[in-house]
């Protein structure tokens, strides 16, 4: 990971640039959101849908910083909870051996995660400014390795001060979080799977993330324009 690149948008390749942009509100003050948000990504016993993020053991616990990098990785041992019983038992089975374990990991490495580098991390913001945090996705000029994808992932917390929207929601505070996703498959094959499926597991894990993050100070999501069929299984 240390020797990843930045992956760069390339308006010229035959796979379209996309943006894809997503609003939760939660029913608390943005600051205490977007601590929370950042507390949540820190706990390494939670995972987010499939997604487990894998920090460097130097950085396990801290606060985030600029330029640390870090690994969303899909975990296999986790989505064999949703396969039929059978497979679930064959899986169950082959694990206790040590080699398919490194085996497993190998998959989850090199074929099942992303990589990140933490570009923007805003978490005491100007009075009336949002709190914001970016990733860019690191890969190799391989596309065989590293994230799949290129561009970028940025959270914005904004507080909801206007009555009538306040009012609306029935709620005497809010505020909310909006992800904004640009990206570029880095394969015709990726491509694909992100637009066959890819991206509802994509929302998945940022529905997952505001949740958890909710409920870690007693709040909840009260709106959310991320589709309930692609909220169910967390």
């Amino acid at each position: 990971m240390k020797k990843m690149e930045v992956l760069p948008l390339k308006p010229k390749s035959a796979i379209s640039i996309k943006r894809d942009v997503h609003n939760i509100v939660i029913d608390a003050d943005a600051a205490d959101v977007a601590q929370a948000f950042q507390d949540v990504m820190i706990d390494t016993k939670r995972h987010f849908g499939l997604i487990k993020l894998q920090r460097m053991r130097a950085n396990e616990g801290k606060p985030f910083s600029v330029g640390e990098r870090f690994q969303g990785q899909y975990t296999l041992t986790l989505a064999k909870d949703e396969w039929p019983a059978f497979w679930r038992k064959i899986f169950d089975d082959l694990y206790d051996e040590e080699a398919v374990q490194v085996i497993v990991c190998e998959i989850q490495n090199s074929l099942l995660s992303d990589y990140g580098e933490l570009s923007l991390l805003e978490l005491n913001p100007k009075p009336g400014e949002p709190y914001r945090m970016q990733y860019r996705y690191l890969g190799h000029t391989d596309p065989k390795s590293g994230s799949p994808i290129a561009g970028s992932s940025m959270f914005i917390v904004t507080p909801i001060v206007d009555m009538k929207e306040l009012n609306a929601l029935g709620v005497s505070k809010a505020s909310k979080l909006t992800q904004v996703f640009e990206y570029q498959e880095q394969t015709d094959f990726f491509a694909y799977f992100f637009s066959a499926g890819g991206l509802k597991l994509h929302n998945q894990v940022v529905y997952s993330q505001a949740k958890q993050a909710a409920e870690l100070i007693g709040a909840k999501i009260i709106d959310s324009d991320i589709p309930k069929e692609y909220q169910a299984g967390l």
